[in-house]
């Protein structure tokens, strides 16, 4: 249990941020795929790992706190 939720907090940043990118045009949050190179960005995915990271920490101190 503990492992899937960082995951989906992992993902789906990535896939909001993606999101939000391609809507708003915003060249630092998108993916560009052209039939001579793709160009992909990869500040979503260090977000999107960073925030389960996070996850994950605060899901171990929950678990701590509860077992004292």
């Amino acid at each position: 249990m503990s492992f899937w939720i960082p995951l989906t907090v992992s993902f789906g940043m990535m896939i909001l941020l993606y999101t939000i990118g391609f809507i708003a045009d915003l060249d630092f949050l998108i993916i560009k795929i052209s039939s001579s190179y793709t160009e992909i960005s990869l500040f979503p995915i260090f977000v999107g790992v960073l925030l389960g990271f996070i996850t994950e920490r605060i899901i171990k101190y929950k678990l701590k706190k509860s077992e004292q």
